[in-house]
């Protein structure tokens, strides 16, 4: 009787489980200042974000600002709309974790991601030890139409 009652427990909780970890989905994030917004998808097992908005879409010559910083020569000439800022993210244990490259150093890193109680998103990023947390703002609909006009 106690093996039926933990199974009819585990076979309740699974499903609020993978809830959870499709709670990131589609949802939308300011970076910490605030000068891009970017948005979460899923592409097969694995989760990723895109830059969708950035404050500063051109340089200094009105051209589009792409990847100048990438390390590897032939991605230096892509976007930053549309990038994929972060990939590979899967759900483990209550939080997403993944790898998060950083436009402006060309540097990739780990990352783990958890929402907060207010829908916010906390990102901590570490590399060579160090590690560094931010928190990114939920964008709610109504703003992010204002921004995009």
């Amino acid at each position: 009787m106690q093996r039926l009652i933990l199974v009819l427990f585990l076979a309740v909780c699974m499903p609020i489980s993978a809830q959870q970890a499709d709670d990131l989905l589609a949802k939308q994030f300011y970076r910490a200042d605030k000068k891009a917004i970017v948005c979460f998808g899923k592409e097969n097992t694995s989760y990723y974000a895109k830059t969708i908005w950035i404050s500063d879409v051109y340089d200094k010559n009105g051209k589009k600002r792409t990847d100048k910083n990438n390390p590897v020569k032939t991605l230096q000439s892509r976007p930053l709309i549309g990038m994929k800022v972060m990939y590979d993210i899967k759900y483990q244990d209550g939080s997403w974790v993944g790898v998060a490259y950083h436009p402006a150093h060309g540097l990739t890193c780990k990352v783990e991601l958890t929402l907060t109680e207010d829908g916010n998103l906390k990102i901590k990023g570490s590399k060579w030890g160090i590690s560094k947390t931010d928190i990114w703002q939920k964008v709610e609909m109504e703003n992010y139409i204002k921004i995009v006009r």
